[in-house]
């Protein structure tokens, strides 16, 4: 049974074949509590946020959202490399999709890099995702109604539709039937590198007590959601909010008490920004602090609250 960090040193070295440039993520220290530790990527293609762990079942479902609230906000694929999935080897030509997030081998992630992977597995159950435009010629050419191919399939007209509109991904035993009808061509690959399986806006202030006292964090994700951006706060990542704002991405570092690693994630959080294109913003009380993070690209406020005016002036600016 091989080592995580021997999945990681083969995802990277794949990810370079395929000419991505690749920087890894050491931040927390302990990798069991990271939802990144690859960033990756390639002009022309979406960045990608990688989380590599031994057995997907591992994963929890707040790493799962963390990963695909950033994704989303930073325009990137989020992917999670594993071995195995509850103890059973993945596939390497099939990808598991959990809380919106793919899962794939490593050495499925070639097939993914390649765009070659046409079967995704949802919930225990196997689906593989029809060429619409093909399906229709298909079933013209043949002269076959939608009720002629959903009474030869066992489906409703309507799930017919639905697979013409691509609408739905269809359940691989039904895949393998119309497959012995029109043949392979009918369907096409699953771009999971490309598309986002749950595309929304995220809106969601961080709940608190009512009466308790905003922590910097959750002043400044406020301040964002209220000036018209989304923003998430996160735990697992180098940078303690993630947002989007107009045009402009932002990954914030806020400086804890009595933190003596703030550097370390700043240059972290810079790792993740150069790939995704984002600024990096730090809150640190300590001025002493401005020109060496000045240093990284980096802007500097010494307070949340000199952070929230300047948000709030860009507003009424608007």
């Amino acid at each position: 049974m091989r080592v995580v960090e021997d999945v990681v040193r083969e995802t990277i070295k794949t990810l370079q074949m395929y000419g991505y440039s690749v920087d890894k993520v050491v931040y927390p220290e302990d990798p069991r509590k990271r939802s990144i530790d690859i960033v990756a990527s390639r002009k022309g293609d979406n960045p990608l946020l990688v989380k590599v762990i031994d057995d997907a079942i591992q994963l929890q479902p707040r790493e799962l959202r963390e990963l695909r609230e950033c994704s989303l906000l930073l325009d990137a694929a989020g992917l999670v490399v594993a071995d195995r999935d509850n103890g059973i080897e993945i596939d390497d030509m099939v990808a598991h999709e959990r809380s919106g997030v793919y899962i794939v081998s490593a050495a499925g992630l070639r097939a993914a890099l390649s765009n070659s992977i046409y079967v995704v597995r949802r919930q225990g159950n196997y689906y593989m995702r029809v060429d619409g435009e093909k399906l229709r010629e298909e079933r013209s050419r043949k002269g076959y109604s939608l009720g002629d191919l959903a009474s030869m399939l066992s489906v409703s007209r309507r799930s017919i539709y639905m697979y013409e509109q691509e609408e739905v991904d269809i359940s691989l035993n039904t895949a393998l039937r119309l497959m012995d009808i029109f043949g392979e061509e009918v369907f096409k690959p699953i771009p999971i590198l490309r598309e986002k399986p749950e595309q929304r806006r995220i809106q969601r202030l961080p709940s608190r007590r009512v009466g308790s006292e905003p922590s910097e964090t959750e002043k400044a994700v406020e301040t964002i959601v209220r000036a018209g951006g989304e923003a998430v706060e996160t735990k697992r990542i180098p940078p303690d909010v993630v947002a989007r704002l107009r045009d402009d991405k932002m990954l914030i570092v806020i400086e804890r008490k009595r933190e003596r690693r703030l550097e370390k994630r700043v240059y972290e959080a810079a790792k993740v920004a150069m790939k995704v294109v984002a600024k990096v913003i730090a809150v640190t009380h300590r001025r002493e602090y401005r020109n060496e993070l000045e240093d990284y690209g980096v802007d500097v406020y010494t307070s949340i609250d000199e952070f929230i005016s300047e948000v709030s002036i860009e507003e009424d600016r608007e």
